[in-house]
């Protein structure tokens, strides 16, 4: 979809990888593809000729590609991961050999409800077109798909695809070199060669559960007093009657 952006030097292809992390490690990783009205006007044939038999056989979820109201084509593909581990390699997935996703990786220490996240990796596009196929295909071409194409008009890169990768991660922000706000981090990925560092660190404090497990810890301590407390008063009372003096009979 990307590369068939530069048969057109109006078309446009935007492209989020978004990334969301529950305090347990637990999340979902989510890819949209919108390739614009322009694209899908020049290229009518372009929706039946995506195909995403081998994202499904990887597990991934497939939604689409779908006509949008503006006559856009979106795709989306997601999956969902248990772990740091698996959220790595589903990245991983992502960017295969040559995308821009470059060493990722994500890792977590401490508990659910103390712990120290860090994202790390850069974002970089390197060969142009040769980062979005495949080595078997920039084998069979010879180069990057519609790279004669590309050197001909004089298309800018940036200006016919963008890249945004986003990362929703639990807890505060401690230090990033994205865009912070809505409860995410943002970066844009270059796509003149340039390097960007996603060093992150969130630490995530669930002052709710701590505060609830202290006071479970503290009603259960004050139900056991009460138990011993009220024992305490039976056994009390049971012992002044028996030393109470009895009144003789007649």
């Amino acid at each position: 979809v990307i590369a068939a952006t530069f048969i057109l030097a109006s078309c446009r292809v935007d492209t989020s990888v978004s990334m969301r992390v529950q305090p347990n490690g637990s999340g979902t990783i989510r890819v949209v593809v919108i390739a614009d009205a322009e694209i899908v006007k020049a290229t009518p044939g372009l929706k039946g000729d995506i195909r995403v038999d081998d994202l499904v056989a990887a597990g991934w979820t497939v939604d689409g590609p779908r006509s949008s109201d503006d006559g856009a084509l979106v795709l989306v593909i997601q999956h969902s991961f248990n772990g740091p581990t698996e959220a790595t390699a589903l990245l991983s997935q992502i960017n295969g050999t040559r995308g821009p996703l470059h060493d990722m990786a994500l890792t977590r220490t401490g508990k659910d409800t103390n712990s120290t996240w860090k994202l790390t990796g850069r974002l970089e596009i390197n060969g142009g077109l040769e980062a979005f196929a495949d080595d078997a295909t920039n084998t069979l071409l010879g180069g990057g798909p519609f790279s004669e194409q590309i050197a001909a008009r004089g298309t800018d890169l940036g200006d016919a695809i963008g890249i945004t990768f986003i990362a929703g991660l639990p807890g505060t922000v401690d230090s990033t070199t994205g865009k912070t706000g809505a409860g995410v981090i943002t970066w844009g990925v270059p796509t003149d060669g340039t390097p960007t560092d996603i060093a992150t660190t969130v630490t995530n404090v669930d002052v709710a559960s701590s505060i609830s497990r202290v006071g479970r810890v503290l009603v259960l301590g004050l139900l056991v007093l009460w138990i011993l407390g009220s024992l305490f008063l039976i056994f009390m009372v049971m012992n002044a009657r028996n030393k109470r003096p009895r009144t003789p009979r007649i």
